[in-house]
């Protein structure tokens, strides 16, 4: 008796074959991508060998299956290359926004390391911003025009027939998957940039709040400095006034005692010269 499982993928396992080859065939491949992206490239070859009319029948029921199975196909192409256009447009937005951060960064008092990984990190996503626009407003695709339906090359067009039309429209589709392909190199190009990007962004966030930390203690330590140099300046003045409050105060109570005393003389002086 069947299972179902008999008729199912199995489970996607981790490839336990990595090792020194493996690790550099992979950076090798990812560094021909980033290359191949830079370049500028020729159109695509065409194929040694196509399919042609002969290759249909005449029954009217196969033709109208193969057509519609064409038009699907052709259909599935420029969304594959409409999809990859909004790939390319979103991982510019990423790409933007981070270099955005790191400009922030470089706009504040940091630290050398700091500056040197900001600086290298917003050259690697301007090389990546650059490549995400070659993914933009693709031109280089075949589409469905009225001259895979008419065939124009005598005085008075005719309609070609139908299995001309199918043909002419898988072999649209087989271009534009072409176009797709190299496309989808060149988004897989701009998001391993992305990922170098990342990790020296990465290791600048690390470098800029150690050296924060670091000007935020020694702004606290020239703050305390600052503050006793400023008691030792202001100490000496504030004793100086002090001492000549005090020596005021005594003077205005000895300048009392007087008056006091001249007033008791007067007294005294006035109570003599009465008894003689």
């Amino acid at each position: 008796m069947g299972k179902l499982g008999d008729y199912i993928y199995r489970p996607i396992e981790i490839n336990k074959t990595i090792n020194g080859k493996s690790i550099c065939e992979f950076v090798k491949n990812n560094l021909y991508l980033v290359i191949h992206s830079f370049l500028p490239h020729s159109q695509p070859v065409e194929p040694p060998k196509k399919i042609q009319a002969d290759s249909i029948g005449e029954e009217g029921n196969e033709l109208d299956s193969l057509s519609e199975y064409s038009s699907e196909i052709y259909e599935d192409s420029k969304d594959r290359i409409k999809a990859l256009e909004d790939k390319a447009f979103k991982l510019m937005t990423y790409i933007s926004a981070l270099t955005a951060i790191l400009i922030f960064i470089l706009n504040k008092e940091i630290g050398f390391f700091t500056k040197i990984f900001s600086i290298i990190s917003i050259a690697i996503l301007i090389l990546a911003l650059l490549i995400s626009l070659r993914c933009i407003g693709i031109k280089t695709q075949r589409t469905f025009f009225i001259d895979a339906i008419f065939d124009f090359t005598n005085e008075i067009p005719k309609a070609k027939k139908q299995k001309d039309i199918i043909i002419s429209r898988l072999e649209n589709a087989l271009f534009n998957q072409n176009i797709a392909d190299n496309t989808a190199d060149i988004i897989k190009a701009s998001r391993i940039l992305l990922l170098f990007g990342i990790i020296t962004t990465s290791i600048s966030f690390i470098c800029y709040f150690g050296s924060k930390k670091e000007i935020d203690i020694n702004d606290k330590k020239m703050g305390v400095n600052n503050y006793y140099l400023d008691s030792l300046y202001k100490s000496p003045n504030k004793m100086f006034l002090e001492e000549v409050n005090c020596i005021n105060s005594e003077l205005n109570s000895i300048s009392k005692d007087l008056d006091s005393i001249k007033k008791v003389n007067a007294v005294l002086i006035g109570s003599g010269m009465q008894k003689k």
